[in-house]
């Protein structure tokens, strides 16, 4: 290869080079078009603590209309979400932009946030071409676009300790209805939790009880970002059903207020509950409540149903699947033959533990004990076989 080609070879690298850093220097040119600024009420936070982020961004170049686009980068190490976006209109071709963030840093160290800043100008004239007095058409605008390189921010994040359930300034009170039922009857327990803060709160309150079915319902009532985090009230609703005495033990939430920047912990109360046993007579579906002693009938009739449970899987796998298919249906004839609301309560918890119907049971406890409801029982039951196929 000859001196001159080389010569040419490296020009041409050169050239492409010079090319390359003029239009990343273009691409995030800023100095003619506007001031922004980018900060936070804080630098030196604890993990979920409550971070406000505010970027404003002010019209330099008057000769067009122009747009500000902010949009943070997704991270595992934060959560970040908009607050509001105001936009004032300075004067004619003077435009004024703030946008404010609610951000969580979700681990301990330096965490680095990038954000995406473009201004998009037009002239009057595309803005006059779709216009219509509402601003969700400048998506249609013919624009000129500018990337602008934002430093990021950069929070110093102390970890918490590894117990601390919730981070924020929270209150937890709890309502019983009574504490003394009948067997195999849902005894309501509700927890109300208030306050500000980080608002990922999946807590249990109610510890497992032995022979006790706990179920579970959380009713979000509002979670609006703030400044300090999301303002909060969640309602914990327990049902839990046994038929024998039990007791729900005191229990500690700790947690960790980022505001007054010391640990607390929040005491619930024990409870202690009363099960009046039920006798068989009362029962609607008797041939499922424990006997007290064993006879020929019942014995006579679990070797029955064995047989029966035996015949059935070995025909499941024998037949066809179109048929198997019906023959699954059939288990739910307990379901479909009930004809009131406590006797499919019933054969649900008895029968149907295993299978998420919580709400299913709330359904029908409204049927039972309240005057007003919403659902019939002929509804409540087609829910629950749509559910369960």
């Amino acid at each position: 290869m000859s001196l001159s080609t080389k010569d040419t070879q490296m020009k041409n690298t050169l050239g492409k080079i010079y090319l390359l850093v003029f239009l990343e220097i273009l691409s995030f040119a800023d100095t003619n078009l506007a001031t922004y600024s980018l900060t936070t009420n804080k630098e030196s936070v604890v993990v979920k603590e409550a971070v406000e982020v505010t970027f404003q961004a002010t019209q330099k170049n008057h000769s067009n209309v122009m747009f500000f686009f902010l949009e943070p980068k997704k991270s595992d190490d934060y959560k970040i979400e908009l607050m509001n976006k105001t936009e004032e209109d300075l004067s004619y071709h003077n435009k004024r932009t703030t946008f404010t963030y609610l951000l969580f840093p979700l681990r301990s160290g330096n965490i680095k946030v990038d954000f995406d800043f473009t201004i998009k100008v037009a002239s009057d004239e595309a803005v006059a071409q779709v216009y219509r007095g509402s601003r969700d058409n400048v998506k249609w605008i013919d624009t000129i676009d500018t990337k602008v390189k934002l430093k990021p921010i950069i929070l110093h994040t102390e970890d918490i300790k590894n117990n601390t359930q919730l981070v924020g300034d929270f209150t937890i009170i709890s309502k019983l209805k009574n504490d003394q039922i009948k067997a195999y009857e849902s005894l309501h327990v509700t927890y109300y939790l208030k306050g500000t803060g980080y608002d990922k709160t999946d807590i249990d309150l109610i510890d497992k009880i032995d022979g006790i079915s706990i179920f579970k319902d959380v009713t979000e009532h509002y979670n609006k970002a703030t400044k300090d985090g999301y303002l909060l009230h969640k309602e914990f609703n327990y049902a839990l059903v046994g038929d024998k005495n039990f007791s729900i033990k005191a229990k500690q939430i700790h947690c960790y207020s980022a505001k007054q920047k010391q640990y607390y912990t929040i005491q619930l109360e024990p409870y202690n509950i009363k099960v009046d046993s039920t006798s068989s007579e009362t029962l609607i579906d008797k041939q499922e409540y424990p006997t007290d002693t064993y006879d020929f009938e019942g014995i006579i009739k679990f070797f029955v149903y064995i047989s029966i449970f035996i015949s059935g899987f070995i025909t499941a796998k024998i037949m066809p699947r179109q048929l198997r298919l019906v023959y699954k249906k059939e288990k739910f004839d307990d379901i479909k033959k009930s004809k009131t609301p406590k006797e499919l309560l019933l054969i649900l918890i008895n029968n149907y533990a295993k299978h998420n119907l919580e709400k299913s049971y709330c359904d029908l406890e409204n049927l039972l004990y309240k005057e007003s409801h919403e659902k019939s029982f002929k509804s409540i039951k087609k829910e629950i076989l749509e559910s369960l196929k």
